[in-house]
């Protein structure tokens, strides 16, 4: 769905069907350091000056301060309720939805949290629809910034004759999405994407046949970079059913696995050799929720905008398509090896609930990745 707004280009189209409510005792929203907005910073600092800070990166800003400097919200309470709720900022109440301003302005639902798969609640297009209406002025200010810095990237690309067109790379992708589910064939991207020339999505598995030893390597290695971080606060965290929030970080050749409190506090859970997490394949209706998920990733406009990052970052020498392509190729694996590591210590498989989360401990890493547009 797109909204007709003058002089406004809006997709929606990923909140269609789908229902959001909050399930506060997940708290998962309050793990994320919510930025002030200046119009917010002077509430806080009359009221709770020694409750906000004052941050760099990735801008000069002002932020809600943590727990013990790397937990919670410091205004999450022990029954994991708000207790600022009435006056909570805006980024908390946007959760989990986010506004991205690209070639287009385009409403992204975070699938980390819980509350958007579920069968109940408010409709999250109308809720969508309402948050861009309550911000048209912003969006109307913001997207032609964004729009300029997107045709300077393609007109970076046509110089340097890399450049292909996100619809028609979308519709060759989603072409193939089925073929994904077969291991072969993303090792199959994956090689055909580091070539120097330009690439076309491989029409079957045919041509090399990689060992299941090698493909658990490479999922492995995917999974396991993608859980590098410099601190706990940038580490992977997943929410799991019984709400606790388990916080994964790789070092040396193993993964270190805890579970943070309330407080901020972080307890050891144990030690996972990820040499000894099997790679798992969907199966039964975990298939399709693996297949849907590929589609959103293919449909959304950060994922284009993370391939664009990687292109300018390389300097313009490598093809937009094979960028794209090898960007959700490994997108696909590291989904496939998060979920079977959440399996894996679980004693679950990927069936449709197994699968689902593994995107709840995915999804947010997913949106955080660099990006030539800006989440607003």
């Amino acid at each position: 769905m797109s909204l007709s707004i003058p002089n406004l280009d809006v997709d929606l189209s990923e909140l269609e069907g789908k229902k959001f409510t909050c399930y506060e005792e997940c708290g998962l929203c309050c793990l994320c350091q919510a930025e002030v907005l200046p119009e917010e910073v002077p509430f806080f600092k009359k009221n709770y000056p020694k409750n906000i800070v004052q941050k760099t990166e990735p801008h000069r800003h002002t932020a809600l301060a943590l727990k013990n400097k790397e937990g919670p919200c410091i205004f999450l309470a022990p029954n994991r309720r708000c207790t600022i709720y009435q006056n909570r900022p805006h980024y908390c109440r946007q959760f989990p939805f986010h506004i991205y301003a690209g070639e287009r302005v385009q409403m992204e639902l975070d699938l980390s949290c819980r509350g958007v798969w579920g069968n109940s609640g408010e409709d999250a297009l109308v809720v969508g629809a309402n948050m861009v209406s309550d911000h048209l002025e912003e969006l109307r200010e913001y997207l032609p910034q964004s729009q300029a810095v997107y045709r300077d990237f393609v007109n970076n690309c046509k110089e340097a004759g890399t450049y292909k067109s996100p619809e028609l790379l979308r519709k060759k992708f989603k072409e193939k999405i089925p073929l994904m589910m077969n291991l072969q064939y993303l090792a199959k991207i994956l090689d055909l994407s580091s070539d120097d020339e330009e690439m076309e999505l491989p029409e079957g598995v045919e041509g090399r046949e990689y060992s299941k030893k090698e493909l658990e390597i490479s999922a492995m290695e995917t999974g396991v970079e993608s859980l590098i971080a410099e601190d706990i606060y940038s580490a992977p965290v997943y929410c799991d059913p019984r709400n606790r929030w388990n916080v994964f970080m790789a070092e040396d050749d193993e993964i270190e696995w805890a579970v943070m409190g309330d407080d901020g506090v972080l307890t050891p859970a144990g030690k996972i050799d990820p040499q000894k997490v099997p790679l798992l394949a969907p199966e039964g209706d975990g298939i399709q929720v693996f297949l849907d998920y590929l589609n959103t990733l293919n449909n959304r406009d950060s994922s284009m905008g993370y391939a664009y990052y990687l292109v300018d970052d390389y300097g313009y020498e490598d093809y937009v398509a094979n960028a794209y392509y090898g960007m959700m190729a490994t997108a696909a694996l590291d989904v496939l090896w998060r979920a079977s590591l959440i399996a894996h210590i679980n004693e679950w498989k990927l069936d449709a609930s197994g699968m689902r989360e593994g995107i709840i401990a995915y999804d947010m890493d997913r949106l955080d990745a660099p990006t030539i547009g800006a989440f607003l």
